[in-house]
């Protein structure tokens, strides 16, 4: 849907326009009213002394029997004595709001009937919830859910065309992505503009905060009672009376509701069956059509939705078809229902035809007629007619005779059958679906096995079954030794390569068997191939086996050419590529496969050590002289460092390939490099500068002072209290310590003009370069608080400090330190000293 960025679809004009036709002043006159802390009846009688229907109404409900009253009552004074002033606010704005809402928009009467059903489930609900949370605030609740869709009845009010709610059936029910396509199209989402509404007419904070967060379900426990009723009543509608009902969710949500209110069982049900009663009546003065009998879930029991949803679970998962299908619908019926005689049409799935089956006391088995159109199905005549639809589509239709169940039962058994089209619509979108790919894979002339990561039977097809000599296998077979068995086929190494991890994703080899094999599977050649599947969602690998008798014996000697070939050059740890003269790669080895189609130019780049031009100028001759060092996209997403050989191919095909590349992987060569010259340099511990790397440095930076008149200093340090951790919690507690000694060095020091070293044990250096007295006393305070932070106060350090003086050499620089932080440990109190 393409809509307009950030700009509001309808103007804040037609929007108040809309506001006043459907909300006048004269009604928001009666929501001040209703949240007044003591309404008056004044202004209730002013208002509906102006409509005689509208209070007509409103008594209408008062003598309804919701309310119970055990007289009729004729005036709405002694109406508001009986129920409180404030009930009789609430009936006279709910009927307003509905009249004038429905006379203003142009919208179907049927939609109009589930909008409203959805605004007087919630209304009714959040009040019973509140008043068993906060109940001082139950009538707010009740006024909150009654004005939180406003802003959608304005905006549909106020345009012809509106993206957000333009073909939906039902506006007041939220659909996935409509709070953010609202703000895209319109500024702000439904319940944001309500909330501005509401601050308009100086309605309480908390109705405007309830109404804001109405869709909030999974923050409920962070909200106010007051927002949390609005919250589950909205939800609780919308899962009733909403576009997608779905029976599982309304049962979890039931669940959450009885938790989150601390109800039992009895206490739910009375929840239910209060709001139940009410809606029942509230639609009856609002003139609004409830939906069939077999979808007003809200008459059933949480126990009942249960028992419904687990009978329809069974229909959806049954195997072995139609029939199957059938059998199991009629032994629910029997044993659920008591109804013995029953027909039930079913489609035939893929096709629109319908199979007939029928049972009666003499036949627990169905009887099957069909397949055939709808309506030429041979059915008896006189019987009650029952459609299994979910989604707009006719999965089926049940037929009993008219006296099966007494009128009680009935509007149980249309519920009953709601759940079962949806099984139903289920079964033909999962299970069917699932046994035709299986009936589709078992007449399949090749063999079919799934293995898993080990190589074990997961499953397989009936032709795999032929081919091996089996009836049936278990699960976890080893297949291997299965082939090796079964048709004297092994893949040998191969196997074991495509089982690592880091295997290829596809093998394959050419076998005949022979003997005892070839005269069972009557196949003098096949084609065997392995291919992985490894993904987010999968880590397992499919075997096929294909029958090639059909092709020549010159194909057979070329394929097991080619399949030698493919297997030769597939175990070199070498990549092979052919190329034209413009880069083209024509073929390439398993590990390069996906290589093939693209250009060696554009998918490589060279090292800096290669100084020509790197595209098509570089095959115009002969064959390169030397390698090519290159770092080559191998078209699985990984990248590689390798040494490229070219050597021309003597192609007698005009368009033929024109050179042969073979790349000798490097990375391991590199990695190798570099892990040897990390040994040699750093402390495999703290990844300080190793000894042998301080001295190095040392007499490399002695040198460089005494060139250029820089001064050089030396901090050495250790570590007071270490021993005791060591000796005390193990040595790998010490290795901690060490870990985080370097780590807090490392944090202040000047990267590349002080370079920190593990000198040894618990020792540490750090030569500082150009460098002050004072920089370097403050450089050694602030790595002694970097250790002791970075410790957490375990260790302490003393610490030397020395700069260097003409005569000193690399050893009398060290030992001067040393006897530096000697002193200082030995000094209580003083942890930097300098040497003399």
């Amino acid at each position: 849907m393409n809509v307009p960025q950030g700009r509001p679809l309808a103007d804040e004009e037609a929007i108040n326009r809309c506001l006043q036709l459907t909300f006048p002043p004269v009604m928001v006159q009666l929501v001040q009213a209703l949240v007044a802390p003591f309404p008056e009846f004044s202004t209730i009688a002013r208002i509906l002394a102006m409509d005689p229907m509208l209070a007509a109404a409103v008594l209408n409900l008062v003598n309804s029997p919701y309310y119970g009253l055990g007289t009729k009552v004729a005036d709405l004074q002694r109406a508001a004595t009986v129920l409180g002033t404030r009930e009789i606010l609430k009936l006279a704005l709910s009927l307003s709001f509905q009249k004038r809402v429905s006379s203003e928009l142009k919208r179907p009467q049927q939609a109009m009937y589930q909008d409203w059903r959805l605004v007087v489930w919630s209304s009714i609900a959040a009040e019973q919830i509140a008043l068993r949370v906060q109940p001082d605030m139950a009538h707010l609740a009740y006024l909150a859910s009654l004005l939180k869709d406003l802003a959608l009845f304005m905006h549909l009010c106020s345009a012809d065309e509106d993206p957000v709610l333009s073909g939906k059936a039902c506006i007041t029910s939220l659909e996935r992505d409509q709070l953010s396509l609202e703000n895209t199209c319109w500024g702000a989402d439904h319940a944001a503009m309500a909330r501005n509404i509401i601050h308009r007419w100086g309605l309480p904070e908390a109705i405007a905060e309830a109404i804001a967060n109405h869709h909030d379900l999974d923050g409920v426990p962070h909200h106010p009672p007051l927002t949390q009723a609005v919250i589950l009543g909205t939800q609780w509608a919308d899962l009733l009376h909403g576009q997608a009902t779905h029976p599982a969710l309304i049962i979890q949500f039931e669940m959450l509701l009885r938790a989150r209110l601390a109800l039992d069982d009895q206490a739910l049900e009375n929840l239910r069956e209060s709001c139940a009663q009410r809606f029942k009546s509230m639609l009856a003065q609002l003139a609004i059509q409830d939906r069939p009998v077999g979808a007003r879930l809200y008459e059933q029991s949480l126990e009942t939705l249960q028992s419904f949803y687990f009978l329809g679970a069974e229909l959806s998962h049954v195997a072995g078809g139609l029939p199957s299908l059938a059998a199991t619908l009629g032994r629910q019926l029997r044993w659920y229902w008591n109804v013995q005689r029953w027909e039930v049409a079913l489609r035939v799935p893929g096709g629109e035809d319908y199979l007939l089956f029928s049972a009666d006391e003499t036949t627990p088995t169905p009887r099957q007629a069909g397949p055939g159109p709808f309506a030429q199905l041979p059915w008896q005549s006189g019987q009650e007619r029952v459609p299994l639809s979910a989604s707009g589509t006719d999965w089926g239709q049940l037929r009993l005779p008219k006296d099966a169940l007494p009128p009680a039962r009935k509007s149980a058994l249309l519920v009953y059958c709601h759940f079962m089209a949806m099984a139903l619509e289920n079964y033909y979108r999962q299970q069917a679906v699932l046994e035709a790919k299986a009936d589709t894979l078992d007449a399949l002339p090749l063999g079919v096995a799934r293995l898993d990561r080990e190589g074990l039977l997961v499953e397989a097809n009936r032709r795999f079954l032929d081919y091996v000599g089996r009836d049936e296998l278990a699960p976890r077979t080893p297949v291997r030794p299965l082939l090796a068995e079964a048709l004297g086929f092994d893949f040998g190494p191969e196997w074991q390569t495509f089982t690592a991890d880091d295997g290829p994703a596809f093998i394959s080899r050419l076998f005949c068997p022979s003997g005892a094999a070839s005269a069972r599977t009557e196949t003098p050649c096949a084609y065997v191939s392995l291919h992985r599947r490894r993904d987010a969602t999968h880590d397992d690998a499919l075997l096929l086996i294909e029958d090639v008798t059909e092709i020549s014996d010159v194909d057979v000697q070329n394929l097991r050419q080619r399949d030698f070939l493919e297997r030769l050059l597939d175990s070199m740890q070498e990549i092979v590529l052919t190329v034209d003269r413009a880069g083209l790669v024509s073929w390439a080895s398993r590990r390069c496969a996906g290589l093939r189609g693209k250009n060696l130019f554009a998918v490589s780049r060279p090292t800096a050590t290669f100084t020509e031009a790197w595209d098509t100028a570089y095959l115009s001759g002969a064959s390169p002289a030397a390698p090519v060092e290159a770092v080559l996209e191998l078209g699985d997403g990984s990248m590689g460092l390798f040494e490229l050989v070219f050597s021309a191919l003597d192609s007698r095909e005009h368009d033929g390939p024109a050179f042969l590349v073979v790349g000798r992987d490097l990375t391991s060569i590199r990695r190798l490099e570099e892990k040897v010259k990390q040994q040699a340099m750093y402390d495999g511990l703290t990844g300080l500068f190793n000894h042998s790397q301080f001295h190095m440095i040392l007499e490399r930076e002695m040198e460089r002072s005494r060139r250029t008149g820089r001064q050089l200093g030396l901090i050495f340090f250790d570590l007071d209290r270490f021993k005791s951790i060591n000796d005390t919690y193990g040595h790998q507690a010490g290795d901690t310590v060490l870990r985080r000694v370097a780590a807090g060095i490392s944090a202040v020091v000047r990267k590349g003009m002080d370079f920190p070293c593990r000198y040894g044990g618990d020792e540490f250096a750090v030569v500082v370069t150009e460098v002050s007295p004072e920089a370097m006393e403050g450089l050694a305070k602030r790595i002694r608080e970097g250790v002791v932070t970075s410790c957490k106060g375990a260790v302490d350090l003393s610490m030397g400090l020395a700069l260097l003086t003409p005569s000193d050499t690399g050893e009398s620089l060290v030992q001067r330190a040393d006897r530096a932080s000697y002193t200082a440990k030995k000094m209580d109190g003083v942890k930097v000293r300098w040497a003399e």
